[in-house]
């Protein structure tokens, strides 16, 4: 079974030895030189008591616990015993401690030094007795134990202290985990969090903008095929129906300049498929670039989608008026397509009975439908859909609209001008 690293593990860790480590350094730094400390009082104090004057052979001088000799003989019995040899470099204390540990005081020490007085060399010896009053003897705990003791605070209370901080922080780490993982359309809504750091805050800020794109993405993608299904039905109608009335005219043997007006029927039916799925990617995709302009003859186009839509007429009776004039306007061919497709086909949906007028004139069209009869809301094929197609087509480009509900129907009307 593969382990996981934790990376809150992995710094709990390292913080760990490293704060014990740099404790436990300091504590040997401390213990180290306390002992040089007390060696270099001591040699001082050595030194001076090796300068007395009244110092020959065979009569040393005493003070306390220091002895000081002309020569090495001369010195204490007892401290020759345990030093065995005499010092033979000058300054140079020598010390031999017995008994004692880190908690309780050695129960002797002996220590000797070899120093000049002017041109002659002199010995110094020092013993401390524990039993002695003066010695090793002092109120309260040892030295050596008070440097352990302050070593294991040291670690307990750094130990603590990063155990509290790690809390603190893994704490709104979880929460932004935690926020992450519930991260749903209705949360992307709302205001994120406050997840106690800066850093913490930025990466949640991160998570939301990208979640959200994201979302975004899909929504497009999902009106994308919301308007591709929409759109795409009218092309589709033609191609299926002029289909079928090519095969009738094949097997009746029809003239070739009829098959051929069917099957170019057919192929503008193709190329209006295309047109229309590029033209509903670029919306979907919120691209800021134009979409090429063509010139577009709005009266034929108007006529020739009427006549897709005749379709929707099946079984009603409805009056259609065309007014339309031979102007060209320079416009974005399959965006022009879509609209008048949408607007014609509304009219055609929610007229059951009445008159619907289509007038052009340069760049405006109006589209009226009286109604003697409405279309029930079961007949609706989509039209909300594509009410909401064309009003975003028609504020992408700033043209200027119109949809004016009449007593017997509705008044549409568009200038294809910004």
């Amino acid at each position: 079974m593969k382990i996981i690293p934790s990376i809150r593990l992995y710094v709990l860790l390292a913080m760990l030895v490293t704060g014990i480590g740099t404790i436990l350094i300091l504590s040997a730094l401390s213990l180290h030189y306390f002992i040089a400390g007390m060696d270099s009082s001591l040699r001082v104090s050595m030194y001076a008591q090796g300068q007395q004057q009244n110092v020959s052979d065979a009569k040393p001088y005493q003070f306390e616990s220091f002895t000081v000799a002309s020569r090495w003989q001369d010195l204490p019995e007892n401290v020759r015993q345990v030093m065995l040899e005499p010092p033979t470099e000058l300054n140079v204390l020598h010390k031999t401690i017995i008994g004692g540990n880190l908690i309780t005081p050695p129960d002797a020490g002996y220590f000797t030094m070899k120093v000049a007085y002017g041109t002659e060399t002199r010995f110094v010896s020092m013993v401390f007795d524990r039993n002695k009053v003066g010695a090793f003897k002092r109120s309260g705990p040892p030295y050596f134990l008070m440097i352990f003791i302050t070593a294991v605070l040291g670690i307990v209370a750094f130990s603590v202290v990063l155990i509290w901080v790690m809390r603190r922080v893994t704490l709104p780490v979880d929460r932004l985990k935690n926020w992450a993982k519930g991260l749903n359309t209705q949360q992307l809504e709302q205001t994120t969090p406050d997840f106690h750091y800066s850093e913490l805050n930025t990466l949640a800020s991160i998570i939301k903008s990208s979640l959200s794109k994201v979302q975004e993405s899909l929504a497009r993608e999902q009106q994308f095929l919301s308007y591709a299904s929409h759109e795409l039905r009218t092309p589709i109608a033609v191609v299926r129906t002029n289909t079928e009335l090519l095969q009738k005219m094949i097997s009746k043997g029809a003239t070739t300049d009829k098959q051929a007006q069917v099957v170019s029927r057919i192929e503008r039916a193709g190329i209006t498929m295309t047109d229309l799925t590029e033209t509903l990617l670029w919306l979907t995709r919120q691209e800021e670039k134009s979409l090429p302009l063509n010139e577009v003859h709005l009266g034929q186009l108007i006529r020739q989608l009427v006549q897709d839509l005749r379709y929707l007429t099946h079984g009603k009776n409805i009056e259609i008026n065309i007014a339309t004039d031979e102007s060209i306007q320079l416009l974005p061919n399959t965006l022009c397509r879509i609209i008048m497709t949408n607007l014609i086909r509304n009219a055609f949906q929610h007229t059951q009975e009445g008159l619907v007028t289509i007038e052009q004139a340069g760049h405006q069209v109006v589209i009226i439908n009286q109604c003697d009869s409405y279309a029930s809301s079961n007949e609706d094929l989509g039209f909300g859909l594509g009410l909401e197609l064309t009003t975003r087509l028609i504020s992408q480009y700033h043209w200027q609209y119109q949809n004016i509900e009449t007593n017997r129907g509705r008044k549409v009307s568009i200038d294809f001008i910004r």
